[in-house]
């Protein structure tokens, strides 16, 4: 087989800078959502916990809910999240409420994405 020597053997320069754009494009992005995504699951595991620890021993006042929460807040380190908590108590059911806005930067355009994940317990 005799090979000519203007034949390419490999990816076209400007096929590499594409390539390399998309993926730069995909790891800036990433950068910003990855740590939401990771808080709001955090924040739903807290919730989890503490819906889990009100069928053992239950829950009889906001304020306990409230002192909870917070502890658990501040052992994950997210003690900025204490002022978006919002816990209601009406005739012994305990509401617990996280409600919460992050902005995601796409390039061309920022974008605000709203949390808000709640959890009722009776």
């Amino acid at each position: 087989m005799k090979k000519f020597p203007n034949q390419q053997t490999g990816a076209s320069l400007i096929a590499t800078i594409i390539t390399l754009a998309v993926l730069g494009y995909g790891i800036y992005v990433g950068t910003q959502y990855v740590p939401q995504m990771v808080e709001s699951k955090s924040i739903g595991s807290i919730l989890t916990s503490i819906e889990t620890d009100h069928r053992i021993d239950p829950i009889t006042s906001g304020h306990a809910a409230k002192e909870k929460v917070v502890k658990l807040l501040q052992i994950n380190e997210m003690n900025d999240m204490v002022r978006n908590l919002k816990v209601r108590d009406r005739s012994g059911t305990i509401t617990i409420t996280f409600s919460y806005e992050r902005e995601l930067n796409l390039g061309y355009e920022k974008k605000k994405i709203h949390y808000e994940v709640s959890r009722t317990l009776k």
